[in-house]
């Protein structure tokens, strides 16, 4: 039982190298799957048992109170009194209504499910959902109780679980496997800079470091484009500076003031 227990913290490894927001999204799909088998299969049963176990107990239990009550009423005939008092009838009412809900319930979970290819498609759809919906909500309100559990179970699994049982130090791993993903994230979404209209005749040069008096190492005219790095300075004067790449595999420094995003 350790074994298979070890197994499963082992899987919240990879898991814990993804963005929180991917990580819950993907532990909630797996969650909601897991559940499937249960809501489908586990859960009709235990309805179908629940509600015989209960039409058999409202059944014995309402026969010896109904002989009380009529027993009750029999003694107040004798003495005159005709009348009906209010909670009986309510306590009549509650037992028929028990009964009766116990009997549907029994006679519907003994039907098969009809279409069972559109309720797991159903079921599927509603996983993809939440796996959407539940990590904006923790993200986005990280004060709600939902969110500090989630931060609880997180810290217990990737502390208590796998770095304390295991002995693995994921959290070394964390940042080094986040700072790839952003890295890449950074290449793939580049940025692209040209010049303003006010600067396309005069054309922009490019600077070995942010600053006006540093070397010009490389120019843009007209609607040439250059890479942003991801990087910006803020000199003296004010000037705000982007670190960029032309497309000559020349990287520098070019002013804030002269370009805008393509």
């Amino acid at each position: 039982m350790e074994t298979i227990l070890q197994q499963l913290y082992w899987l919240w490894v990879p898991l814990a190298l993804l963005p929180i927001w991917l990580r819950i999204a993907i532990f909630t799909f797996i969650v909601i799957i897991l559940m499937r088998p249960i809501l489908f299969h586990l859960a009709p049963r235990l309805i179908h048992w629940g509600s015989i176990l209960l039409h058999k107990a409202v059944y014995y239990l309402s026969y010896p109170v109904m002989v009380l009550f009529h027993r009750m009423l029999t003694k107040r005939r004798n003495q005159g009194d005709y009348t009906i008092p209010s909670w009986i009838e309510g306590v009549e009412e509650l037992f028929a209504f028990l009964l009766k809900t116990s009997s549907k319930t029994e006679g519907l979970t003994k039907k098969r499910t009809r279409n069972k290819a559109k309720w797991k498609r159903t079921f599927r759809l509603v996983g993809f959902a939440l796996a959407i919906l539940l990590p904006l909500a923790i993200i986005n309100n990280p004060t709600s109780s939902y969110s500090q559990t989630w931060d609880r179970f997180d810290k217990w699994m990737t502390e208590e679980k796998v770095q304390n049982h295991l002995g693995f130090d994921i959290k070394s791993y964390q940042g080094t496997f986040l700072a790839k993903v952003d890295e890449v994230s950074a290449k793939v979404n580049q940025k692209e800079y040209t010049l303003t209209d006010q600067y396309k005749t005069s054309g922009g040069n490019i600077r070995a470091t942010p600053s006006l008096n540093a070397k010009i190492v490389a120019a843009i005219i007209k609607d040439e484009t250059v890479t942003y790095l991801d990087e910006q300075k803020t000199d003296n004067s004010g000037i705000t500076w982007l670190k960029v790449e032309t497309k000559t595999g020349k990287t520098g420094w070019i002013s804030g003031r002269i370009v805008q995003e393509k």
